[in-house]
C-alpha cells in the first residue's frame, strides 16, 4: 500500500463506497452523490485501469523471448567456413592417397578439389573413380556429408543472396513509383503491391534465366577449353548442371577442372532453386483458385451448421472468418485446438474473455 499514491492517501472504508457503487449497476444518481460528497467530491475516471489490477502490473512468469532469425552475415561466415573444413579435408585424403585413385590425372591438388565438389554435389562424372575399401568407404562418408551439407547449409546461403537481390530490385522499384505518381510503371508487372513481392511468375522466369546461363556458360568453356563439338558441350553442360552425371563425358583438362569446381558448386544449386520456384507457382495458383472459389460461393445450411461451433443457431464474425480459414487450407483443426487450450490455460475463471487479473 506505500508504494501506490492513489490508494495510500485514503483509508480501506473511505474506499469501500466508491468500489460499491462501481459493482451496482443500479444505484441511484442521489446515492451517488451522497457517497462523492462525504468524500470531497473524490470520484474515479472511467477511463482508469481498474483498481483491482493497479497493484501488479508485472508479469507472474518470464516471458520467452520470440525465436528471431540468424544473422545473414553469421550464416555466410559459417558456410565459408564449414566449406573450406570439408574440401580442405577431402583434399587432403585424396592426396595421400591419390595412388588408389583412377582416373585422368592433371594436377593432384585440383584433381582432388575438382574430385571433391563433384562427389558432393552427387554428379558422379565416373572419371575419377576409387580403388581400395579405404577409399570407398571414404567416398562413402564424403558423400554422405556433403549430400546433407550441400543441400542444407549451402541452399540457405543462396536463397540469402537471391532474397537479397529480390529486396534490392524491390527498394529500387519502390524508389521508382514514388517518382512517379501517375501513370502506368514498369514495376507494376514485377511487384505484387498487396503481397511486398516479386511476383512468382517473374521469379521463375529469373530462375529459369539462371539456369540457361549456366549452360550457356558451360558449354562455351566445354567448346574452346575442352575441345568438344557444339552438341558434346551443351550435352555434358546439361548433365552436369541438373547432377546426372552419365559419365560418357566429363572435364579432363587442367583449365577445364578449374571451371568445374567453381561452376558445378553454383550451377547446380541455381538449377535447384530454379525448380523449386516452378514448385511453388504450382502451389501458389492452386492457393489463390482454392481461396477464389472459397469467397465466391455462397454459404448454405450445412456450412451454417459447420461453422456454428457454439450451436447457437448463428454464425458470429470470429466463427465465420475460422471457418473459411479452414476452407482454404490455411489452418487445421488441431491449429485451432492449440489455441483454444492456451486460451482456457489463461482464462482460469471460464468467463470466456481474458482480462488484465488474468496476465
Amino acid at each position: 500500500m506505500e508504494n501506490e499514491p492513489f490508494l495510500a492517501t485514503q483509508t480501506r472504508p473511505q474506499l469501500q463506497p466508491i468500489l460499491e457503487v462501481e459493482e451496482d449497476p443500479d444505484v441511484s444518481s442521489t446515492h451517488m452523490k451522497k457517497s462523492n460528497s462525504g468524500l470531497g467530491g473524490l470520484h474515479r475516471c472511467r477511463t482508469a485501469p481498474a483498481m483491482a489490477v493497479m497493484r501488479d502490473l508485472k508479469p507472474k512468469t518470464p516471458q520467452i523471448p520470440k525465436p528471431e532469425s540468424d544473422d545473414a552475415n553469421f550464416i555466410i561466415r559459417q558456410a565459408i567456413f564449414l566449406l573450406f573444413i570439408y574440401l580442405s579435408l577431402g583434399v587432403l585424403i585424396y592426396y595421400f592417397n591419390k595412388d588408389n585413385f583412377s582416373g585422368f590425372e592433371t594436377h593432384p591438388v585440383v584433381d582432388a578439389l575438382y574430385f571433391c565438389i563433384v562427389t558432393m554435389c552427387t554428379i558422379g562424372f565416373g572419371d575419377i573413380t576409387p580403388l581400395t575399401p579405404a577409399t570407398k568407404v571414404f567416398a562413402c562418408v564424403f558423400v554422405l556429408v556433403g549430400f546433407a551439407f550441400f543441400h542444407i547449409l549451402l541452399s540457405g546461403v543462396v536463397n540469402y543472396v537471391l532474397d537479397l537481390q529480390e529486396n534490392m530490385i524491390l527498394t529500387g522499384i519502390k524508389m521508382n513509383s514514388k517518382r512517379q505518381q501517375q501513370g502506368f510503371s514498369a514495376g507494376d508487372c514485377i511487384v505484387d503491391v498487396e503481397k511486398g513481392r516479386m511476383r512468382i511468375r517473374l521469379k521463375v522466369g529469373l530462375a529459369l534465366g539462371v539456369v540457361v546461363l549456366s549452360i550457356g556458360m558451360g558449354t562455351l568453356v566445354l567448346y574452346f577449353v575442352e575441345d568438344l563439338d557444339w552438341i558434346d558441350s551443351v550435352y555434358l553442360s546439361v548433365m552436369s548442371v541438373t547432377t546426372v552425371g552419365y559419365g560418357d563425358r566429363a572435364f579432363k583438362t587442367l583449365p577445364g577442372r578449374l571451371f568445374a569446381v567453381v561452376w558445378l558448386l553454383f550451377s547446380t544449386l541455381m538449377v535447384a532453386r530454379a525448380f523449386l520456384y516452378l514448385v511453388e507457382a504450382r502451389i501458389d495458383k492452386r492457393h489463390r483458385s482454392i481461396a477464389k472459389w472459397v469467397l465466391s460461393r455462397d454459404i448454405t445450411v450445412q456450412d451454417l451448421l459447420a461453422a456454428d461451433v457454439n450451436n447457437n443457431g448463428f454464425i458470429s464474425k470470429s466463427e465465420y472468418v475460422i471457418y473459411k480459414l479452414k476452407e482454404m487450407g490455411k489452418i487445421g483443426e488441431k491449429d485451432i485446438l492449440l489455441i483454444c487450450d492456451h486460451f482456457s490455460k489463461l482464462d482460469r475463471n471460464n468467463s470466456g474473455k481474458i482480462t488484465l487479473p488474468d496476465l
